[in-house]
């Protein structure tokens, strides 16, 4: 089966790619820069690379059977709403009418729980309400509405991620807390005895995405990703330390806003999402942060 990849140069993205080709799919895998994740997908796998933006991937040789669309921008210093929207909205537009063209038989979109804005409810699944996004957000639930209108044209499933874990992890709560525990710097958070499965395993979504490629359906649909069980805030930390072979200073902070879980029970029973139970998720992790920090 031939498939598109988009931000193959990205975490997640490269996973996927990687996993995919793996299993004996023909993958492609669309970048727009260098980073050390596409510099191991390049070295360990037969995964064509092209360096393109999403408004130009029509040009690409297509067909493709599947799309598994990674590529997001995200908030950060120097890139301003307009861009977060041009690039997730209209570059996720071009992808579709693209993959329409080409009679795809699979569309996976990589959400975030983001699109849900202000959470006030104890467990996220697919029923919690959209409550105020911010922009990256609401660029994640535009995405969907757009893939939800074309139902009956392009099957589509949009996985609504948490933070994402494995080596090279970034930009979420348990990588920073990683980086603070390496660092010997304090640890500061809130509802440190509420309950937390708020992760995903890199594996385990790359895992989902080769078995929906395969697999046949119609329709949209939007699952929560999320990890089994449960562990505490506290709990989370320690184990991390452990892990880490460090000792922890934790700092517990005012409340900033109600804590939450995750239920990926759509997930699992309808998609054969597979996820690590979080304590595990954690104790994997804290392996991938110190190899990662070797090089391996």
């Amino acid at each position: 089966m031939k498939v598109l990849v988009t931000g193959a140069s990205g975490f997640l993205g490269a996973f996927v790619a990687r996993d995919l080709a793996g299993a004996g799919h023909e993958v492609t895998g669309l970048h727009r820069s260098d980073s050390r994740f596409l510099q191991r997908l390049a070295g360990a796998c037969a995964v064509t690379l092209v360096r393109r933006d999403l408004a130009d991937v029509g040009t690409l040789s297509g067909p493709f059977d599947a799309v598994v669309h990674t590529a997001a921008t995200s908030p950060a210093p120097g890139i301003d709403t307009a861009r977060v929207v041009r690039d997730n909205v209209a570059g996720t537009a071009a992808l579709i009418a693209d993959a329409e063209r080409w009679g795809c038989r699979s569309f996976i979109f990589c959400s975030s729980l983001s699109l849900y804005g202000v959470i006030s409810r104890a467990v996220v699944d697919e029923s919690t309400p959209i409550v105020n996004p911010d922009a990256y957000g609401a660029t994640k639930h535009l995405c969907e509405l757009m893939l939800a209108d074309r139902a009956g044209t392009l099957p589509s499933l949009s996985l609504r991620l948490p933070g994402v874990l494995g080596p090279g992890a970034h930009r979420n709560w348990l990588s920073g807390v990683a980086a603070r525990l390496l660092a010997g710097e304090p640890v500061r958070a809130y509802h440190l005895d509420g309950p937390f499965n708020n992760a995903a395993y890199v594996a385990d979504i790359a895992a989902l995405a080769r078995r929906v490629v395969s697999r046949s359906w119609t329709g949209f649909d939007a699952v929560v990703l999320g990890a089994r069980g449960e562990i505490t805030v506290r709990g989370a930390i320690q184990r991390l330390a452990a892990g880490l072979n460090v000792v922890p200073n934790i700092e517990e902070q005012p409340v900033v806003k109600p804590s939450f879980t995750l239920s990926p029970d759509r997930a699992i029973a309808s998609w054969g999402y597979d996820p690590l139970e979080i304590g595990a998720l954690i104790d994997r992790y804290a392996g991938d942060v110190l190899a990662w920090h070797l090089g391996a």
